[in-house]
């Protein structure tokens, strides 16, 4: 093994697979580290997929917490914080972040839980809202619901770009902060008003989403039907999600909340044991 790196190595496709359940399998595809002397930005890190039939059966997956990273010298790799992970779709890789291993070392051992997340109507995962283009500024939301979801339309927000400018202002500070943050970025997105001209702002979707958030996932949009319609383009902020079409939406269109709902989750311990560094 090399003792000195002084650039990324990368080992592709290692053939380390480790068992997370019965029928299931987390893969290492690829792993690239950097360890030098004294380097400040040494790292290493593991790329890897879910495999197995159980696993593949849902939609999306992500690395939900570390709980161990050794490598075979018991020195600890792990992070001081883990990074926010992000559910991918179940057919992606995902990275894995750590330390760098001692210089000395040549495998390494991780355990941790991967959360199996397949939204459905039934388990909560999803919601589906009908004539959301008829209610602008009512929330959306299921009754009891811990978030707000509101649809705003080019007349609703011209009407709010109306008003004036410095009462609101002052009107936003008074708020409570997680109202505040609301509040600005809906203010935002009558700011930017001006940007768009008035047939782009016919093919535009403007929501704003408060309360707790964190539970939402994205949005999506279907017809009649039940026939997905995708959006050319999206921009969003922790607050504000805004869809671009190539078209005027039809009134009759139906937004799809996904929703991180407890009963659509599967969370299952896994450990990659004995996965060798370049």
């Amino acid at each position: 093994m090399c003792t000195n790196r002084t650039a990324a190595l990368v080992l592709s496709f290692v053939i380390s697979c480790i068992n997370i359940g019965q029928g299931q399998k987390l893969k290492v595809m690829s792993i690239e580290e950097n360890r030098t002397i004294g380097g400040s930005w040494d790292y290493c890190k593991i790329e890897v997929m879910p495999i197995g039939d159980e696993v593949r059966s849902f939609t999306y997956y992500k690395i939900s917490e570390l709980k161990r990273a050794v490598d075979n010298k018991n020195i600890n790799i792990l992070t001081d914080q883990m990074e926010e992970s992000k559910y991918l779709p179940i057919t992606e890789n995902t990275t894995i972040q750590l330390l760098k291993a001692s210089r000395a070392a040549s495998t390494i051992n991780i355990d941790g839980t991967m959360s199996l997340y397949k939204p459905t109507e039934e388990n909560g995962g999803l919601v589906k809202i009908s004539g959301f283009k008829n209610k602008p500024e009512v929330n959306l939301a299921p009754k009891n619901a811990a978030y707000t979801v509101h649809f705003y339309d080019k007349a609703t927000l011209q009407k709010m770009g109306n008003s004036d400018m410095n009462q609101q202002y002052e009107d936003i500070e008074k708020l409570p902060e997680k109202d505040r943050n609301f509040a600005s970025e809906v203010n935002s997105l009558v700011n930017g008003l001006p940007y768009y001209t008035e047939d782009q702002l016919e093919n535009i979707l403007f929501f704003a989403i408060g309360g707790d958030n964190t539970q939402i996932m994205g949005l999506e949009f279907e017809d009649q039907k039940g026939i997905k319609i995708t959006p050319v383009s999206s921009s969003t902020t922790n607050v504000s999600y805004t869809y671009y079409f190539e078209f005027k939406p039809d009134p009759k269109m139906k937004l799809i909340l996904n929703v991180e709902s407890p009963k659509a989750i599967k969370k299952i311990p896994f450990s990659l044991l004995g996965v060798d560094l370049p």
